[in-house]
């Protein structure tokens, strides 16, 4: 049973973002500079979505430089930035039912956003759904030079997260990660469908009825970014 043992020591939610929280399509991206530059789509997503994008996530490349490493790598004519920058950033949309639920965590339960992510994706997250309301903390691979599942990104986590391990509950939409953050200590469920995340936390009596009187946690926020 889910439920067992964690109604009082879950101290920390860990919920990542993309197909969790927002929706996300990557063929837009492809679509896009396909039009741009005649290239199959099929062709560029290899390039795109493989070890360039990986060091863009980790905060590695600046993304005028992962733009130009691209065209490198796929043969393309040189881009404007803009053209770039539509294609790459505005393929989000909001998932609200997950979203909602996030406003119902148990009070005095943390909340803590993480995800792989770089500064383009996270402004066109930013742009759909503002994670200020319902988070106490966000922790992005760009910024600390850390992905899932690195060891120094579930440090940043945990840190955030103010807790243990085996306090925390970790929501992600891959097993993979889950299952690797399960040998980290930090247990966690997959996120395979819209209503996932409401009968994850659910199941563990990490839901509210409604959403706490104040809030999830009363008084001055100051949400932690790193």
């Amino acid at each position: 049973d889910p439920r067992a043992g964690h109604e009082a020591v879950t101290r920390a939610i860990l919920v990542d973002l993309g197909k969790v929280l927002v929706g996300f399509d990557h063929g837009i991206t492809c679509e896009r500079l396909a039009e741009a530059t005649g290239v199959p789509a099929g062709r560029l997503r290899g390039v795109l979505f493989g070890p360039l994008e990986s060091e863009l996530d980790r905060g590695r490349l600046r993304p005028d430089e992962f733009f130009r490493a691209c065209e490198r790598e796929a043969g393309l004519p040189r881009l404007p930035d803009p053209v770039w920058v539509r294609a790459w950033r505005d393929i989000f949309h909001p998932l609200p039912g997950a979203i909602a639920a996030l406003s119902r965590v148990r009070a005095g339960v943390r909340r803590v956003l993480v995800s792989n992510t770089n500064v383009l994706h996270w402004e066109g997250v930013l742009s759909v759904f503002d994670p200020v309301p319902l988070f106490d903390a966000v922790v992005l691979s760009y910024r600390i030079g850390a992905a899932k599942p690195e060891a120094a990104f579930w440090s940043a986590a945990l840190a955030a997260a103010a807790c243990a391990p085996a306090e925390c509950v970790y929501a992600d939409d891959r097993p993979e990660l889950v299952e690797a953050a399960a040998r980290a200590g930090i247990p966690g469920f997959v996120v395979d469908g819209p209503a996932a995340l409401v009968s994850g936390l659910e199941a563990r009596r990490l839901l509210a009825e409604t959403p706490p009187p104040g809030g999830n946690t009363p008084g001055p926020r100051d949400v932690r970014l790193s």
